[in-house]
């Protein structure tokens, strides 16, 4: 993401105004950022499920596939589609959460955030790689262009989320395991 926010900063010149040329940038760092943020959901997913299979001290390999790939990650939203709200809450429901009412738990009014700047940003993620003018009018409508600015406070937001996220999931396991796994 840095070195996209750089080649940015060198088209443009860093400097505040409108800037021409730089739409396809602006839809790279996007998508990349939905990219990125979909990455680190599979990766903490997968941290539950492997915590959650060891926890069970399973000395047969097989039986640990069974549990951890056959039956809690078969068929993930996360391999499938975007990131999205609803299929974050889908994946993580197999593991006896449910990850925004513990979020919204935790963080008031910031999870309410996160969750639609996360919509927008499939949203928008998916106009732009199915060239689809009317989701990205959508997310304009709502206030949200297709600019620098733009990703910058999504990025933020899903940093915030990728850390709440963090905390729920620990604090999860820590309950359902009796200690925190990481």
């Amino acid at each position: 993401m840095d070195n996209l926010f750089a080649a940015h900063a060198q088209v443009s010149g860093a400097t505040p105004g409108r800037k021409w040329d730089t739409d396809e940038l602006n839809h790279a760092i996007l998508l990349r950022l939905a990219a990125e943020f979909q990455g680190f959901a599979r990766d903490l997913h997968d941290e539950c499920v492997d915590a959650v299979v060891r926890a069970l001290g399973l000395t047969n390999s097989r039986l640990e596939d069974i549990i951890g790939i056959v039956n809690l990650r078969a068929n993930r939203k996360l391999d499938s589609g975007n990131a999205s709200p609803g299929g974050l809450g889908t994946d993580f429901a197999r593991l006896g959460m449910a990850l925004w009412a513990d979020l919204k738990g935790r963080y008031p009014g910031r999870a309410t955030k996160w969750n639609r700047k996360l919509e927008l940003l499939n949203t928008a993620r998916n106009g732009i790689a199915h060239d689809d003018e009317t989701k990205l009018q959508k997310v304009r409508s709502e206030g949200w262009p297709m600019t620098l600015p733009t990703a910058r406070s999504w990025r933020s937001a899903l940093d915030a989320l990728a850390d709440g996220m963090d905390t729920v999931c620990k604090t999860h396991l820590k309950t359902l395991l009796g200690n925190a796994p990481w």
